[in-house]
């Protein structure tokens, strides 16, 4: 007989700042609410959101350090073995380096970038898009892996919390390849998924203090939550998130997938924490056309294209680097062959400069 699935709690916390003894108590707080207990002597992987090297949005982009240090303090208390781990899509050195994880991995245990451990596979008939996949054999091993996600929009896929998150659990260069097999939001959305339903963290807690609003998850502009938001089901995180920045749950691909496929009955949780959710209005990245991958070349020219601002950018080649569709050239600018284009967005998320965007009128 499978196991029923229940509703899950999600702690709603407040947070004014990253004041190093306000962000300890909201997470203390968050294990409290949850009455989540922790083994002793266990090993814990920490998955944070560490997304490159951006110098003026760093605060809204990547998980906190002191959020990751919090957790930190109340694991070394049960002598638990850490573990910070990620996998960035562009110099994963510099961009731990960048969010000061990197000190924190240094003082209670030790950093991981995923594609530099031992990889091993995971097959699951049941996925839609990854029937077998790599990853770390540190999270295979963990007995506690804790999800700690950035609250901020997404580009691609509207909104970028708990499951998306662990879209960083897939190791280097791969993550270029499948968003080349996953095109457009659904499709890679329900990648997504398949990710999740094959790791789960235990726990989830979300760096919902500032977060980030508009063209995330790199170029957009910080939004000031002041929240700690924590619960031991990613979606159930997920779609308490959803209803405080304004988005209907059930309009956000991975969480409707989610329930579509019995990971979660449904798009209820309990609160605690608090009386009532708190609604903090998020703008919303700039709408582009739901298309799926069948459809794409027909459509991409009634869509804005990416742009190049030319007093930003750099030539520094990143985006052609890492296009997962080799659309991009440089000449000395970037050059985007739309018909090669896959619009994944990744060119605006890793470009450290801001320079590329959608353009404001259809070309």
């Amino acid at each position: 007989m499978a196991e029923k699935i229940k509703i899950e709690n999600v702690a709603v916390i407040n947070c004014p700042s990253y004041n190093q003894k306000q962000v300890d108590k909201a997470v203390a707080d968050a294990f409290s609410l949850l009455n989540f207990e922790i083994k002793k002597n266990c090993n814990v992987l920490i998955k944070p959101n560490v997304v490159g090297n951006f110098p003026k949005k760093q605060i809204a982009a990547t998980t906190h350090p002191s959020v990751i240090e919090a957790i930190c303090k109340i694991l070394k208390k049960h002598n638990c073995k850490i573990t910070i781990g990620d996998s960035p899509f562009t110099n994963p050195e510099m961009s731990f380096k960048a969010s000061g994880i990197d000190k924190i991995a240094k003082k209670y245990g030790r950093l991981l970038i995923f594609e530099q451990d031992k990889l091993i596979k995971i097959k699951d008939k049941k996925a839609k898009f990854l029937k077998e996949f790599p990853i770390a054999n540190s999270v295979r091993q963990a007995d506690l892996i804790i999800n700690v996600p950035k609250l901020k929009t997404h580009i691609l896929t509207k909104y970028t919390g708990a499951i998306k998150n662990q879209y960083g659990f897939i190791p280097g260069g791969l993550k270029q390849r499948i968003h080349k097999k996953t095109q457009g939001e659904k499709n890679f959305s329900e990648l997504l998924v398949d990710i999740y339903q094959n790791i789960k963290p235990e726990l989830n807690i979300m760096d919902a203090i500032i977060g980030m609003e508009g063209t995330g998850p790199t170029s957009g502009n910080p939004k000031k939550a002041g929240l700690i938001i924590a619960s031991r089901n990613s979606a159930a995180l997920d779609i308490a998130v959803a209803k405080i920045i304004g988005l209907n749950p059930e309009e956000v691909y991975a969480i409707k997938e989610s329930v579509k496929r019995k990971i979660y009955p449904n798009y209820n949780f309990n609160l605690l924490g608090m009386k009532t959710l708190p609604k903090i209005k998020f703008r919303m990245p700039p709408e582009t056309k739901r298309r799926g991958a069948q459809s794409l070349i027909n459509q991409i020219s009634k869509e804005k294209p990416i742009v190049v601002d030319k007093n930003l950018c750099v030539k520094c080649g990143t985006c052609a680097a890492h296009c997962p569709g080799k659309a991009i050239t440089l000449a000395p600018y970037p050059e985007i062959d739309r018909k090669k284009c896959i619009r994944c967005f990744c060119c605006m998320e890793i470009c450290p400069r801001d320079a590329l965007s959608l353009a404001e009128k259809k070309a």
